[in-house]
């Protein structure tokens, strides 16, 4: 037998190659250990948006040889345990449907830019105001990137009793706001077995976004710079008037007298079982009230209130936390994994979801608007795209100020207002005192990040 030499070089060829096409292909290498990734999914109160991330993650971990430990985490438990993970450095290398976060860790240092992906994806599909909010400085360059990307737009209308509303005469105008909610509420009331109005006074999420939500429509503010006085705008005209036109409507009977001790998901009982004729909140109580047959999701009409910032986003975003070059990559591949294939996310995170939250791409927005007009969507009255547009605002960022920062999750996070102003509602505390307290407490949280 001859020995043929080009024959060994082409055999040995063979076994460097292979195993090199294997892993450009995202297949874990025989006999190697694969990359472990620690993926974090805080969830929703929507059950086919968390199952379809988990099964994302876990098609992408298949593909690409990777152990992915996946916790699901309810909101709450999310964000006392990513603080201590901070804290203790342990955070995980993916967050998915982070509840805030991302601007944080950003200024800290320890987010990961999703330029590239967002390149990779197709930069001019996403709705500008989702990069916005998803933009800050990064502290060692100086340079701006986007470190997070938000799941979508939340809309949180006004969900209303329509058969209520119908049997009390009033009809909903072309330009509802506050006032004529209000109004509605004290039309409809009829308690103990319903309250005109399923107002989230708690020291909850809700509870913070609801006020603010009134706040904001009255023309008041948080924040108006990072000064040491930004916060001054907190303690002005609309925040009273908005603390005075609660505490009226609590006082009075309008609002359930237990809606104090509310948490997140309260509101969303007190709807479902009838015992109040309106809500202010996402599209999970109506999700949920279609996946339980309920029958008052057939007369639930959802209505955005005009110049209200009743849509948030930025609260459910993707980002990837500083690790090694390779587990950062990773992360970046899996957010690139999951929005990528854009009919799916439209499909499974929006449409199965009843539009809990509405799409982050032009593309797919417009079939939302496609479907509305034709008739898909019959609980709402308006274009429910055309009012997430309008309606914009986003629990990272303070206004007037305008732009993303970590105070704005600051205080999302902490709970600071809603713990704040509870005492309008058990001590009837003037509004005034109560604003005034606040707005300190703004200024020196501004103070802590930003200093004097």
């Amino acid at each position: 037998m001859f020995f043929n030499r080009d024959r060994l070089i082409a055999v040995l060829l063979c076994l460097l190659i292979l195993p090199a096409l294997a892993f450009a292909e995202g297949k874990q290498e025989p006999g190697t250990q694969a990359q472990r990734m620690e993926v974090w999914i805080a969830t929703t109160f929507v059950d086919a948006q968390n199952n379809w991330l988990k099964a994302k993650v876990e098609e992408w971990a298949a593909k690409a040889g990777v152990q992915a430990n996946v916790a699901l985490l309810p909101k709450e438990v999310y964000t006392d345990k990513f603080i201590a993970s901070l804290d203790a450095k342990t955070w995980p290398d993916v967050v998915l449907q982070g509840t805030g976060g991302h601007i944080m860790v950003a200024e800290l240092g320890l987010a990961v830019s999703l330029d590239e992906v967002v390149d990779r994806i197709g930069k001019g599909d996403f709705y500008e105001s989702i990069l916005d909010i998803s933009t800050a400085t990064d502290p060692d360059t100086k340079e701006e990137h986007v470190f997070g990307i938000p799941l979508g737009f939340e809309l949180r209308t006004a969900e209303i009793r329509g058969d209520l509303l119908d049997q009390a005469g009033v009809s909903i105008p072309d330009s509802p706001d506050y006032q004529w909610l209000f109004e509605s509420a004290r039309a409809m009331n009829n308690p103990p077995e319903t309250y005109g109005l399923g107002f989230v006074l708690g020291r909850c999420w809700d509870g913070h976004d609801n006020v603010v939500t009134l706040i904001y429509s009255y023309g008041g503010g948080l924040m108006s710079d990072k000064g040491p006085n930004g916060g001054d705008i907190f303690n002005s005209e609309p925040t009273w008037r908005a603390f005075d036109d609660l505490k009226e409507l609590y006082f009075d009977g309008i609002i359930p007298p237990d809606s104090v001790g509310w948490t997140d998901f309260d509101n969303n009982v007190a709807f479902m079982e009838g015992r109040v004729a309106t809500s202010i909140n996402g599209l999970s109580i109506y999700y949920r009230m279609v996946q339980e047959n309920n029958p008052i999701a057939k007369v639930t009409r959802e209505v955005p209130l005009t110049g209200a910032k009743v849509c948030d986003t930025g609260g459910k975003s993707l980002f990837v936390m500083e690790s090694t070059p390779e587990k950062e990559q990773l992360g970046k591949d899996l957010v690139y994994h999951i929005l990528s294939d854009k009919e799916s996310y439209r499909v499974n995170m929006i449409e199965e979801a009843q539009l809990y939250s509405l799409p982050i791409f032009k593309s797919q927005g417009a079939i939302i608007t496609q479907q509305w007009k034709s008739g898909k969507y019959p609980m709402f009255a308006v274009d429910p795209m055309e009012a997430a547009m309008v309606a914009f605002s986003s629990p990272m960022v303070t206004y007037p100020f305008g732009e993303a920062n970590s105070v704005a999750d600051k205080l999302f996070k902490s709970l600071t207002m809603p713990e704040s102003w509870v005492v309008l509602f058990t001590r009837d505390t003037d509004s005034k005192q109560v604003a005034k307290e606040i707005a300190q407490k703004i200024n020196n949280m501004i103070a802590d990040t930003y200093g004097k």
